[in-house]
């Protein structure tokens, strides 16, 4: 019997006691009404309880076997998936047999054809490290002083050869020293022989040689400042005479803070080193501490807060404004510096991270009007639409590119694109030279077509070479030139565009040396502080003023302003 069965079985007996029972219950009413006598109340009430435990037992069982039948129920649902993922598998490879059957011009790999696809594979591993072995400063952002030790630095220059040897050429005015007046010389030291050095004997003056000689005497001045205290006869009110720059009863005055300052800021020189300096001129007079330098770097930073608003005043007010910004660590972490500005113009900020809110927090690019050109190197967060200002796009950034794609692929259209740009850019330098301000007509237009041309071609190389390493950066590459075709030749169609971002990259190449010769910084604040200095040493060359008396001014209190600066440059 199987087991369904069973429990149908068991299933009906049960039904059947239950009627019985039911019977007996109608009985057992009758009884409690008085309807049977008490020798017939006492069998039923026998036959009741008997078939109650029947009924119980009977139960039981048919839990057991319902549970039973569930159980069986579960495996069989399982088994009858199996079965239709195995059915389906069969058809599959029913399908296969019957499609290698109808194909019989399709052959299994040989083992040649496997090994083919390997050294294939393997090629492209190969060519894809040497690539990156390749990169240097030609085809990527690496700076020339990470070139590896077992490579010929490479320095990028644009310039053309002439031809010519180095050095002055035939005629050309000699640049040395003046010899000084008799009213200019400060000290004579007279060079006498009493013998002659090779025999002893007696010597005759002939005539005098002299030379100057040109140098620093450092000497150290201990300065005592007398004040004068005042009562006015008419008012009565005291007034003592004072200097903005003498705050404390002893202090070192403002050379000593003005070559410390030119030190650490222009010399990138550690504050030990710094320190170590300064009281080696003069040990027994001399004892700056580490801790006073930190002072001085954040007090004369603080007193340039109105100078930095100056100037970014200017750069919002530039029509060309160029900006760029690189890696720096402050406290073991990576942070940033960024640079905006022009020929005539530097500010400096610092940022714990290298993101769009620290581009809000310096509030310059969000306030640019429509007429601001500026140039950057393929930052996407300049395109915000929040951004109203034109983009231009560093071409040297793009020879990178085009060079690192030539490298890896040795596809044509990106040396095409190169040398297209290239002569372009020259043939543009002659027109300036000339005191033309655009291209003709048919030579923009002619650059225009080529320009799109090799985009096409480029597309037809990508797609042959479609699952190369490569063919990611090479589609990048792409994309980027087409949907940036203006910001990439505005060039073309203004002679005022430049076409590089170098200014930027040269005002930020002292970061990375700071980084090596001094180290981190120790926080924001302080990266903040030498930012701060650094927007005013800087803008002052580039306005004409040395960078040492600049920072004497800062230290007499009496910083530049940006108006001094451009009337002295002017």
């Amino acid at each position: 019997m199987r087991l369904e069965e069973a429990y149908i079985m068991r299933k009906q007996e049960c039904k059947a006691l239950q009627r019985e029972n039911s019977k007996l219950l109608e009985t057992i009413e009758q009884l409690r009404k008085g309807a049977y006598s008490d020798p017939d109340k006492i069998d039923h009430i026998k036959q009741i309880s008997a078939l109650t435990r029947e009924i119980q037992k009977k139960d039981k069982i048919i839990e057991r076997y319902r549970k039973l039948y569930e159980e069986k129920q579960l495996l069989v649902y399982e088994l009858n998936d199996k079965n239709i993922d195995l059915e389906a598998k069969i058809r599959s490879l029913e399908w296969q047999v019957e499609c290698a059957k109808k194909d019989t011009g399709i052959k299994s790999r040989t083992a040649k054809e496997e090994a083919d696809a390997k050294i294939k594979a393997l090629s492209d591993e190969v060519a894809r490290l040497t690539a990156l072995l390749n990169r240097d400063g030609t085809n990527t952002g690496l700076p020339t002083s990470k070139t590896p030790l077992n490579k010929k630095k490479v320095i990028p220059n644009s310039r053309e050869k002439s031809g010519k040897t180095r050095g002055g050429q035939p005629g050309h005015a000699k640049h040395s020293m003046e010899s000084f007046s008799e009213e200019e010389v400060t000290e004579i030291v007279q060079h006498e022989l009493d013998a002659c050095p090779e025999c002893g004997g007696m010597l005759t003056e002939v005539r005098e040689i002299p030379k100057d000689e040109l140098d620093y005497e450092v000497k150290v001045v201990k300065k005592r400042h007398i004040f004068r205290e005042y009562v006015c006869n008419n008012c009565g009110k005291v007034i003592r005479t004072k200097d903005a720059s003498l705050k404390a009863e002893n202090q070192y005055g403002a050379v000593i803070q003005s070559t410390a300052l030119a030190l650490m800021n222009l010399g990138f020189v550690s504050m030990n080193r710094t320190r170590s300096l300064l009281c080696g001129i003069d040990p027994s007079s001399v004892s700056i501490s580490e801790g006073y330098l930190a002072k001085l770097q954040k007090r004369h930073a603080g007193r340039l807060h109105a100078f930095a608003d100056e100037v970014r005043t200017g750069c919002i007010a530039s029509p060309l404004l160029y900006w760029d910004d690189t890696v720096v660590f402050i406290n073991t972490s990576r942070a940033c510096i960024r640079f905006y500005g022009n020929e005539r113009l530097a500010l400096y900020t610092a940022h714990m991270n290298k993101n769009l809110e620290g581009l809000m927090e310096d509030n310059i690019l969000p306030v640019l009007p429509e007429t601001t050109t500026v140039m950057h190197d393929h930052n996407l967060v300049n395109y915000r639409k929040e951004f109203r200002y034109r983009n231009v796009e560093c071409l040297q950034h793009l020879e990178r590119d085009l060079q690192k794609l030539i490298d890896v692929s040795h596809h044509r259209w990106p040396e095409e694109m190169k040398e297209l740009i290239k002569r372009t850019i020259h043939k543009r330098k002659r027109l300036i030279a000339a005191g033309c301000e655009e291209f003709p007509g048919e030579d923009a237009r002619s650059f225009m077509a080529k320009y799109t041309g090799l985009l096409e071609s480029g597309y037809r190389e990508y797609i042959k070479d479609l699952n190369s390493y490569y063919s990611s950066d090479e589609n990048a590459l792409l994309v980027r030139l087409r949907e940036y075709q203006e910001n990439y030749t505005e060039w073309i169609r203004d002679f005022s565009i430049p076409t590089t971002n170098n200014l930027s990259e040269r005002s930020l190449r002292f970061v990375k040396c700071k980084d090596k010769m001094s180290g981190q910084f120790l926080s924001e604040s302080y990266a903040q502080y030498f930012a701060n200095i650094r927007t005013y040493i800087e803008t002052c060359a580039r306005n004409g003023v040395n960078e040492f008396q600049a920072l004497l001014r800062l230290t007499q209190n009496k910083p530049y302003t940006l108006q001094e600066l451009w009337a002295a440059g002017s």
